[in-house]
């Protein structure tokens, strides 16, 4: 009988290699096109292996960006713990916010190519909130930290907090990565290959900040 931890890490090993894979693919050839047993091929394991790991493709590419997030919010959570936001004014933490999405823009292209393809696609596939349960879990660590930040602007008055929270942050660091990401992908008017435009996210950046910092 094989060790059961032994068989525990291969099978740990499999849906590392596995999601690593399909990240990969997915970004390189958009979601759609893609199958499992593509997916299966590149990862070096067999098609039923994918399948006893997860049932369908929307399955799998909810899992590919659940894990994606999550390990980019755990590093950004060692850079800056949760616990530390009351430390610093409330316009500090919105600016590295909006910092970390230009960021994401000129070192993490393929993960915001991945998130905008996937909002289609969920879309697309009629994806009910049961199914995104796991995905929104991983979200969590960025929606802590815009309440407690809208709660610290409330005391410190560092930014504007007339507009109500959700509306307020749709509008501002959503619609920042929104931009970041159809960058990312090229979709903006007159796009040219290979240029850098941190110029112009630093420039709505600039008017970003000029908004959530003018009295109403």
């Amino acid at each position: 009988m094989r060790d059961p931890e032994k068989v525990k890490k291969e099978m740990e090993e499999k849906d590392r290699k596995i999601l690593e894979t399909a990240f990969r693919i997915f970004v390189e050839k958009k979601i759609e096109p893609v199958s499992m047993g593509e997916i299966a091929k590149e990862a070096g394991v067999g098609r039923a292996t994918v399948f006893r790991h997860y049932q369908n493709k929307l399955e799998l590419v909810i899992a590919v960006c659940t894990a994606q997030w999550q390990a980019y919010f755990d590093k950004l959570d060692e850079e800056r713990p949760l616990s530390s936001i009351a430390d610093v004014p409330a316009i500090e933490r919105f600016i590295f916010t909006l910092d970390s999405y230009i960021d994401m823009y000129q070192n993490h292209k393929d993960l915001l190519q991945y998130n905008d393809n996937f909002n289609h696609y969920v879309t697309h596939e009629g994806t009910g909130s049961e199914q995104l349960r796991a995905f929104h879990a991983s979200l969590h660590s960025a929606n802590t930290r815009f309440h407690l930040m809208y709660e610290k602007a409330k005391e410190d008055k560092t930014f504007r907090t007339d507009i109500p929270e959700e509306e307020f942050f749709r509008v501002t660091l959503h619609s920042m990565m929104a931009t970041c990401a159809h960058y990312a992908g090229g979709f903006i008017w007159g796009a040219e290959d290979n240029k850098d435009y941190t110029p112009e996210l630093l420039l709505q950046k600039e008017m970003i900040l000029n908004y959530v910092t003018t009295s109403k």
